[in-house]
């Protein structure tokens, strides 16, 4: 898994460049595909439950599981590229926001983007073996509301391993001290999704893409990892 991070970090790095105006969403895919298969991996949601294309592209409203489309991207919008690798049988899964020319094209998208990255550092911060699963949702939660943001509480991070999606379901909000003890050797993926709405969305009619249900932006940010014995190694960065 620490491999499916490295990879996954190199086609990141592949891409960010990439992320200008005019550049289309589809065709980044393409690449992205191209790149994952050159490092012998293979990417882990083309063809998971039947999704069409390898990266995610979630612009402005769509929050989750865009499916790419031929869009151009526009100055100022802010977009999430969510990917995962599958190398030896192990899969990484994780996510990034960016604003499309940059944080000065659009200061408030780039601020709820930052808050969302810091909601997800601030989870993994509460990761320790003893400590319940819980705590890092009500972290979570506690952050972005106190930011002005709202969680869109319908998706959630989860155990990742020899499959992409396992126990357990990591959620973004609720009380802390509950659900399973954290314990060394856990992998999953701390995943906040935001929304500077009241977080209500909706499922379009490809059976894939999810929009806010009051047109405001969505953000997701994603990192996988592995509990150590006083913390949580980030496989992804």
């Amino acid at each position: 898994m620490r491999t499916c991070g490295r990879i996954w970090k190199k086609v990141r790095d592949f891409l960010e460049p990439l992320l200008v105006a005019g550049t289309v969403p589809m065709e980044l895919d393409i690449l992205v595909e191209q790149k994952i298969r050159s490092f012998g991996a293979t990417p882990s949601f083309k063809g998971f439950h039947g999704f069409p294309a390898s990266i995610c592209a979630s612009v402005n409203k769509q929050v989750v599981h865009a499916i790419p489309d031929k869009k151009p991207l526009q100055l100022g919008d802010l977009i999430t590229i969510d990917m995962g690798i599958f190398y030896q049988n192990f899969h990484c899964d994780a996510a990034f926001s960016v604003v499309i020319g940059g944080d000065e094209a659009h200061p408030e998208r780039a601020r709820f983007s930052r808050i969302t990255r810091e909601a997800m550092m601030i989870g993994i911060d509460q990761i320790r073996p003893g400590r319940r699963i819980g705590d890092i949702g009500a972290a979570i939660e506690t952050y972005v509301r106190k930011n002005g943001y709202n969680i869109c509480k319908e998706y959630t991070g989860h155990g990742i391993g020899s499959q992409m999606h396992e126990d357990p379901h990591i959620f973004n909000h609720g009380p802390a001290n509950i659900g399973p003890m954290i314990q060394e050797g856990m992998t999953f993926c701390i995943e906040p999704i935001t929304s500077r709405g009241n977080g209500k969305c909706q499922i379009l009619a490809d059976g894939w893409t999810v929009i806010t249900a009051d047109g405001k932006e969505a953000c997701q940010w994603e990192s996988c990892g592995v509990v150590t014995a006083d913390g949580f190694e980030i496989f992804n960065e």
